[in-house]
């Protein structure tokens, strides 16, 4: 252990860190670009921790039966600098970002305790993983664990189905698209712990969800998750919207005109 600190040491002397971001020397992500993250905040829907105006249950929330996922949250949203590394995380594997990246978790743990006593990072597919080289959630996961003395449960749960990137679905197509892509590797092996879901992004939750019911099988008594970062929110259009283009659509949003809907 002392070697490889000695050597990391020494690589980092004759060839110190640039930010991701904004390129100055000593990090690969200064503080201050750190600090240019949009926290999340406390309005959010207290179950799937999408932002709202106020703290509540929001109208998705209200129409669906609660899962075994108690609650999920995101800690800042995702945008530049933030997004651009997780990016460089994930696409161009610079792996030192994990530590910084995982400090969001951490400030916000420290600040927003939640009831866990182990750590459960979201798989990868194997091909995906094999690919990539590793899994940016469990990077995170293990960084968590160290800075709070926590233990990581790797392995409990896996992804057996790769799923089509989930950029350009609706919600309902990210939850369809991730309906059973993960299953416990040994049901019942976590006894009824309580146990956090770690991942880089959230978008709608979806895969937080499926991961949740994974790890449900699993044993899993309590479950919660929390991502780096959030996407923001992005309602869908109402039935009348879909086909008109950004200018009808403020028209009509603004009285100019109403639509016929039919009746």
């Amino acid at each position: 252990m002392w070697r490889e600190r000695l050597w990391s040491a020494l690589v980092e002397l004759i060839f110190p860190s640039r930010c991701v971001f904004c390129r100055r020397w000593g990090t690969p992500f200064c503080r201050r670009c750190q600090a240019e993250a949009t926290p999340v905040g406390e309005a959010v829907c207290v179950r799937c921790g999408q932002a709202m105006t106020e703290r509540c249950l929001c109208p998705d929330c209200r129409r669906t039966p609660a899962g075994p996922l108690r609650g999920m949250r995101g800690v800042v949203f995702y945008g530049r600098p933030v997004s651009f590394a997780i990016h460089a995380l994930k696409y161009r594997g610079m792996t030192e970002l994990a530590r910084p990246l995982a400090g969001y978790l951490v400030a916000y743990l420290q600040t927003h305790p939640l009831p866990f006593d182990g750590l459960v990072p979201v798989p990868l597919h194997p091909e995906r993983e094999a690919t990539r080289g590793f899994n940016q959630s469990a990077l995170l996961a293990r960084e968590v664990g160290r800075a709070l003395r926590l233990p990581v449960h790797e392995g409990v749960i896996v992804r057996r189905r790769a799923t089509p990137p989930q950029v350009h679905l609706t919600r309902q197509q990210r939850l369809d698209n991730v309906k059973d892509a993960f299953a416990a590797t040994a049901p019942g092996v976590l006894a009824g712990g309580r146990f956090l879901l770690v991942d880089d992004v959230c978008t709608t939750g979806a895969t937080l969800q499926a991961a949740a019911q994974a790890l449900h099988e699993a044993g899993a008594g309590e479950i919660w998750a929390l991502a780096v970062a959030r996407a923001h929110p992005k309602p869908e259009p109402e039935p009348w919207q879909v086909g008109l283009g950004p200018a009808e659509v403020f028209i009509a949003w603004a009285g100019g005109w109403t639509v016929d809907d039919g009746r």
